[in-house]
């Protein structure tokens, strides 16, 4: 998986930019991004009046991984390592059923 490449963007981008924020206030941000997605799902489902774009749905979950790539960063978190583990973890679950 190329989150190495997205992991290393991110924090030249954070790096160039001056900022280090704390675990908490991205986790926050996270959660924004999260109700931002559920908004615009409501609305393709039609339970939001407002009309649904799907563009903004992906601008606001690329906001999301943008987010999770700095919280990954932020934790010297090795994405591309947790992916493979994640998966093993999926194959393994669906062999046993």
């Amino acid at each position: 998986m190329p989150y190495q490449n997205l992991q290393d963007q991110v924090r030249q981008y954070d790096k160039r930019m001056g900022w280090r924020d704390p675990s908490d206030h991205i986790v926050l941000h996270m959660a924004e991004e999260l109700g931002e997605i559920a908004r615009n799902t409501l609305r393709e489902k039609r339970y939001k009046k407002e009309k649904f774009i799907s563009d903004e749905l992906g601008q606001e979950i690329c906001d999301l991984l943008y987010l999770t790539l700095k919280l990954a960063n932020n934790q010297d978190i090795d994405l591309n390592r947790q992916w493979d583990m994640m998966f093993s973890r999926y194959e393994s679950k669906k062999s046993r059923s």
